[in-house]
């Protein structure tokens, strides 16, 4: 792997497709939730693969509430948007799915 490619790798693993969950937001939460941060946070292989599980749980979550609010009679200017959003949530939700398994088969 070259330098350059190491780098975009890097670059498309810090965000989620939507740019809504951040590697730094997340590592950020990880800092504010634990007085000491797990062993496994100082392991950078490991430390993304628990983003992309993290990734993956907000997003699922996050698409299950909003569709759940969705109902026939919301307004279509609110109704598109939040389908929008839900459609993109599952987005980044299927991109930390393939991201925990190629960080797996990297690691194997």
């Amino acid at each position: 792997m070259t330098p350059a490619s190491t780098t975009t790798e890097r670059s498309h693993t810090e965000r989620s497709p939507s740019g809504l969950f951040r590697m730094s937001a997340w590592e950020g939460e990880m800092e504010r939730t634990y007085p000491q941060l797990p062993r496994w946070y100082w392991n950078e292989s490991e430390r993304r693969k628990q983003y992309a599980r993290w990734v993956e749980a907000e997003a699922e979550s996050l698409a299950m509430r909003l569709a759940g609010l969705l109902r026939p009679d919301t307004p279509a200017d609110a109704a598109g948007p939040a389908r929008a959003l839900v459609e993109s949530l599952a987005r980044d939700a299927e991109w930390a799915r393939r991201l925990e398994e190629r960080l797996l088969r990297n690691a194997a």
